[in-house]
Formats: C-alpha cells, structure tokens, sequence
C-alpha cells in the first residue's frame, strides 16, 4: 500500500502526523500552512519525503518557524521541497476573503505533480 497525506492548515499538520505514523506505506506528504513537527527524533522516523507549502504573509505559522523545520527536515535527512507563496494563511481557501487564485493555481500544479510522481508505476 503507498500512502500520501495531504491536509491544509489544521489538517496540514495532521498530514504530517498521518505520514508520521503510516511508516513504510507513507510515500509522501503534502502540507499546505499547517504546524510544523519540529522534534528531530520524531522527524527521523520518516520514511517519505515533504511538500510544504506555505504562505509568506502568515501571521502564525511565518518565515523563521517554517525556516526551522526545514532545518530541522535536513537535520533528519528528510527530503523536502518548501515551497512559499506571497499570500496569506489559507491562501488556497476559495471562501477565504485573501484567496489567491494565482497562488492556488501554481501550488495546485506542483502538488498534482507530487502526486503523480508518488503514484507513477
């Protein structure tokens, strides 16, 4: 069985705690702005990679905390690809005032191909 999470804001950090947990079935995780695991230990039992998406005008989860769990992503020897975007929290939320349809439209594409590479054979 191969497994991606995938989960925005609240249900981004829940993402990572599914990929946390799935162990070998875990082939990959998406996070769009959701809380960063910064334990390291925890972070080295990852068996997939991380696509995070984030938001450069975030008031909770801003630059320096994103910027530390990438860090601490290497320290782990965990594959990543954080990508931010010049919008706000919940940028991708249609219903959200600050949606941001060119934002959504290109992590759209970069998460269509994760997934397609995650899935491919």
């Amino acid at each position: 069985m191969r497994i991606v999470s995938l989960g925005w804001c609240f249900g981004g950090g829940w993402s990572l705690q599914s990929a946390l947990l799935e162990g070998q079935s875990a082939v990959g995780c998406v996070m769009y702005y959701g809380v960063p695991e910064n334990d390291v230990k925890k972070l080295k039992t990852l068996k997939c990679d991380i696509l995070g998406i984030f938001a450069t005008n975030d008031d909770f989860i801003d630059k320096d905390m994103v910027s530390k769990f990438q860090t601490n992503l290497e320290t782990a020897g965990v594959k990543n690809t954080i990508q931010f975007y010049e919008a706000n929290h919940a940028f991708a939320n249609p219903s959200n005032p600050k949606h941001d349809v060119e934002a959504t439209r290109s992590a759209y594409e970069l998460v269509l191909t994760y997934l397609k590479e995650k899935f491919a054979n």
